[in-house]
């Protein structure tokens, strides 16, 4: 994790195992902490709203952190799993070379 917009439930420098749905996507829940790409970043958000609309569903998301909700609408296909552990600070050495 390479910010620290779910903390304090998830910080930077921890670890998300993530758990593929296979398109389940009914089963998402609001509450869940879902990994999904955006602009070819992986972003790992809480659920906040889910809308069924013409045989697809669209997340709202937003970091635990975060003071507002994500401005984008995540579709199924942008959706890689659940988040379902974290393994703590195992993650930093890979965020601090990624910040040089």
């Amino acid at each position: 994790v390479a910010s620290g917009s779910m903390s304090p439930n998830i910080y930077k420098g921890d670890v998300a195992i993530v758990e593929k749905i296979d398109k389940k996507y009914s089963l998402l829940q609001v509450g869940d902490v879902i990994a999904y790409k955006y602009n070819n970043v992986i972003i790992i958000h809480r659920i906040i709203e889910i809308v069924y609309d013409r045989g697809h569903y669209y997340y709202y998301t937003k970091g635990d952190y975060n003071k507002n909700n994500d401005n984008w609408c995540v579709e199924e296909k942008m959706i890689e799993g659940v988040v379902k552990y974290r393994i703590p600070m195992i993650g930093y050495p890979t965020v601090w070379l990624n910040e040089l």
